[in-house]
């Protein structure tokens, strides 16, 4: 299929919601690797209490920091849920109306549209990984926890790559023959 001159509403609302939903997993990440990291929270919180006249192991500032970014990780849990139905729905739109954009195995699509059918390709069997090692790891057995937990942290580094494919691809669409796509995205 042909890019279209207009997107339906729902295909904006999944497009949209899944892009929020992963924004917000990324952030979760990113604070658990930098603010939240538990032996940098440890240290605030043994200096802090220091400060205080109050002495604590490191091992129980640990502790401490773990339980703080504990709740701000169910988020990551909350939305790891949302955009498994985001995904689903998706792949369930897809198969229902078909891509809006041509398969990379088409011999009309050009080499820019096989790319980008390419690059989203990726992307949908990154998330779909993504959310499968995410459900293990939340109600498979505890004997795979380790390798899941692993490939899980790995698999997600997928979408910072395609983040800043994506936005290129706007810009290049935006300044050549796709001009007002992102309007189109916004309002239909």
């Amino acid at each position: 299929m042909q890019t279209q001159t207009t997107y339906p509403l729902l295909h904006r609302l999944l497009h949209w919601g899944l892009a929020l939903t992963m924004m917000v997993m990324l952030l979760t990440i990113l604070l658990r690797l930098g603010w939240m990291e538990k032996n940098h929270m440890a240290a605030i919180i043994h200096q802090g209490l220091a400060k205080i006249d109050l002495i604590i192991t490191d091992k129980k500032s640990v502790i401490i920091a773990k339980s703080i970014r504990g709740v701000m990780f169910q988020w990551h849990i909350y939305f790891g849920y949302a955009v498994s139905v985001f995904l689903l729905a998706r792949f369930v739109y897809m198969a229902k109306f078909g891509l809006h954009y041509p398969s990379p195995f088409s011999r009309q699509a050009t080499t820019k549209q096989k790319f980008q059918a390419w690059v989203y390709w990726i992307f949908y069997a990154g998330v779909a990984l993504s959310v499968i090692l995410g459900l293990l790891l939340k109600f498979g057995p505890e004997a795979i926890e380790d390798q899941v937990e692993t490939i899980h942290k790995l698999a997600l580094w997928y979408f910072v790559p395609f983040i800043g494919l994506h936005l290129a691809g706007i810009l290049v669409a935006e300044s050549g023959n796709d001009k007002g796509l992102v309007s189109k995205m916004i309002g239909g």
